[in-house]
Formats: C-alpha cells, sequence, structure tokens
C-alpha cells in the first residue's frame, strides 16, 4: 500500500479537490461546474472554488498563528479532505477565494500552493509574479510529499537490486 493511499483512503473523503494545472492562470474566468460540464468539459479547480464554497473573501479572515484549522464552515463537501491535508501539512488552510478585477471570485493562488503541499510563499511571494504566473508555476509543479516518496521508492528499489540485468 502506498502513503498516498494510506493517506486518502476514498472511504473517508467525500470529496477531493481538483489538482492546480498550469493553465489556470490564463484560461479566463471560473465557470459554475454544471455549465462547465454541459459545454462538454469537466470543471477545474477554479470552478469548484469559485462557485461550490460558501466562504465569502470580504467577511473570512484569515486564520492566525497557532491556529491548527481553517474554519469548517468555508469548505462545504470537501471539509473532510481540508481537515485531514491541514493535519498532513501541520497548516490551516488559507482562504481559497479572492476577487478579481472585474469583482468576481476567482483561485487565490495561495490556496493553490498550500493545496499542492507548498510552504506559504514559496511561488506566491516571488517578486514579479503576477497571479497567472503563479498558478501557472504551481500547476506545473510536482507535489514535493510524492516527488520525495516516488524517490526514496525508487532509491529502495536500486539498493535491493531490483531491475538489474
Amino acid at each position: 500500500m502506498t502513503t498516498v493511499a494510506r493517506l486518502f483512503d476514498k472511504n473517508r473523503a467525500h470529496k477531493l479537490f481538483k489538482t492546480p494545472t498550469a493553465n489556470l492562470g490564463s484560461n479566463g474566468a471560473p465557470q459554475h461546474p454544471d455549465k462547465r460540464r454541459a459545454g462538454g468539459h469537466g470543471p477545474n479547480l477554479d470552478d469548484e472554488v469559485s462557485f461550490l464554497l460558501p466562504v465569502d473573501p470580504d467577511e473570512a479572515e484569515e486564520t492566525l498563528p497557532g491556529v491548527f484549522h481553517s474554519p469548517k464552515e468555508w469548505w462545504a463537501d470537501y471539509a473532510p479532505a481540508v481537515h485531514r491535508w491541514e493535519v498532513i501539512l501541520g497548516s490551516p488552510a488559507p482562504i481559497p477565494v479572492e476577487f478579481g478585477p472585474r469583482g468576481g471570485r476567482r483561485l487565490a493562488a495561495v490556496f493553490g500552493e498550500w493545496l499542492m503541499g507548498l510552504p506559504r510563499g514559496w511561488v506566491t511571494h516571488i517578486p514579479g509574479l503576477n497571479r497567472a504566473r503563479q498558478l501557472k508555476a504551481i500547476g506545473n509543479g510536482a507535489m514535493s510529499q510524492q516527488a520525495f516518496t516516488a524517490y526514496l521508492h525508487l532509491m529502495n528499489h536500486k539498493e535491493r537490486g531490483e531491475g538489474d540485468g
């Protein structure tokens, strides 16, 4: 059994977020997932966060230092998965949405960064990166926990002499 399978048993998570993709910052505005499906496409992370979460960026306050979990009411059906990821990372989830330049809700890059298991500011505090470039970097990146586990597996595989010959 892999580490990921143990941490994310499908029976324990009702709903998981989509993975951030490199084109999130250049895809245009999010659409309601039902509308996206009606057009023959699957919803993306921006669609889910912008339309399915009840959190209001104007009313939400960033979690305080020393607070281990973000407010459960932000997450709707995603709450069990978010709570579990907060425990694994040891870091509360940031506010997942923000208002765009035209006033619509959109994915906050800092949430994509957290979702990928990156330390706060790893991508979002790099000078000169706008939101589109931040999301592209986040979406193009490997999840460090998965990369580390894969590397360990490959090293153990080589040390045992498997695959030689």
